[in-house]
């Protein structure tokens, strides 16, 4: 995949494109949708191509800090889109500035660089500033350079639309399984293994612990049966475990981590990448009286996820 950062107007390309537009933030089921419109507009020789928006646009133009956080960073959003088939990335650094862009200006002057043989939104999609860009605005200006426009209708479950929010919602509250649906995969972050406390290791359960997970949204404190994949010396490996979401009261944490024993693995992870897939959630996070009682608690974790996993007994 090709990958270009856009702090202006965006590169021209030589190369005839398909375009979708969206902040893909999840790149959920209803985003794979618009994803599948625009593959029908591929031809011999037309690239796919993806634009979305780096920070969040809530957070530039409201400041709210949630959208710090988001369920695919740039880097996870780009392996899912890829594994999408997507060809080309453009991510514009939305600021301030990029936000007081007129509609008109978006579509007629940085759009038309990119020889563009369509455009898929969904229909919600807004635009310029103010966003006062709607979907016939996008049409119809886009119709004025030649350019065909494709709208997706919103895909919903249960009567409920598809959205980044309530799967933000479902793992504030620990619905792992609904994220999933909603997502299309387990939701998964991904991490570099660091050095914690160890006490894991002094009771026979050695963990995990991920670092560089601050721009991902952060599932409710608990403990949830995971499946996650390594990467070692360009290996990659697949294996359950067991994860510990919060700031482990039993020891007096302070910050909240994330701390996953894989089942029947041996051996050092510090330095390598990690993805965790959250599958199911096995319990709140709660304060033991000692590392004894805690230990005991854990085994029985371990005896829970080997059941929700299907595997054999004697695998923690």
């Amino acid at each position: 995949m090709q990958l270009y950062e856009v702090t202006g107007l965006p590169a021209v390309s030589d190369v005839p494109q398909v375009l979708a537009i969206g902040k893909f933030d999840g790149v959920h089921i209803g985003h794979q949708a618009i994803l599948d419109e625009a593959r029908h507009y591929l031809q011999p020789g037309t690239r796919f191509a993806v634009m979305c928006f780096e920070p969040h646009p809530s957070y530039v133009l409201t400041g709210d800090k949630t959208y710090l956080r988001s369920l695919t960073p740039s880097v996870e959003k780009a392996r899912i889109l890829q594994d999408h088939g997507v060809d080309a990335l453009y991510t514009i650094h939305f600021n301030e500035a990029y936000a007081s862009t007129e509609a008109e200006m978006f579509v007629k002057t940085h759009l038309a660089r990119l020889n563009l043989e369509r455009i898929v939104v969904g229909q919600d999609f807004r635009f310029g500033r103010g966003g006062k860009g709607d979907v016939a605005k996008l049409t119809a200006y886009a119709s004025e350079i030649g350019i065909g426009v494709s709208v997706v209708g919103e895909v919903d479950q249960n009567g409920i639309k598809v959205s980044s929010s309530h799967i933000r919602n479902h793992l504030g509250e620990g619905r792992v399984e609904a994220a999933e649906a909603l997502l299309g995969r387990p939701y998964s972050i991904t991490g570099t293994v660091v050095h914690g406390d160890a006490r894991g290791r002094l009771i026979g359960f050695p963990t995990a612990n991920l670092g560089d997970i601050d721009q991902y949204v952060l599932p409710k404190t608990g403990v949830y049966a995971v499946s996650v994949e390594i990467s070692r010396a360009g290996v990659q490996e697949h294996w359950f475990g067991v994860l510990n979401a919060g700031f482990r009261p039993t020891v007096a944490g302070q910050d909240y981590r994330l701390e996953v024993h894989l089942l029947g693995f041996n051996g050092d992870l510090y330095g390598e990448s990690c993805r965790v897939s959250f599958l199911h959630r096995i319990r709140d996070e709660r304060k033991f009286s000692g590392l004894d009682e805690l230990k005991a608690q854990i085994q029985s974790d371990c005896r829970t996820a080997q059941d929700m996993l299907g595997l054999p007994a004697g695998t923690d």
